[in-house]
């Protein structure tokens, strides 16, 4: 069996783009008429919006993923090299870069 997939995004959102922020995240990935995540993209179980503790400018995108294999699926769509188009507009909504890294889940 395939272990599951997870990737972590972390930016620094510019003081002021909070809100924006979140509204982007929220409406780019959050299903609002009652689908899951999966529905709408193939092989994604879930996702977390998150703020630190310790810096609330530094916000936290955590995705995960049935499988790599559903990840490398998704991320071989030509519009998914943007997310849509939502790493473009969320970068512009922060200071430095969106960087993310995948892991596998090995146990919950």
């Amino acid at each position: 069996m395939a272990s599951m997939f997870m990737t972590i995004s972390r930016c620094h959102v510019k003081a002021g783009s909070e809100q924006d922020a979140r509204a982007l995240l929220e409406k780019e990935m959050l299903p609002n008429d009652g689908k899951k995540p999966g529905d709408v993209i193939e092989g994604l179980v879930g996702f977390g919006l998150m703020k630190s503790k310790k810096d609330p400018s530094m916000y936290g995108i955590a995705t995960v993923w049935e499988s790599e294999a559903a990840f490398d699926k998704m991320a071989a769509n030509p519009r998914a090299k943007d997310g849509g188009g939502i790493v473009e507009k969320l970068q512009k909504l922060c200071d430095g870069d969106v960087k993310g890294e995948g892991f596998y889940i090995e146990s919950l």
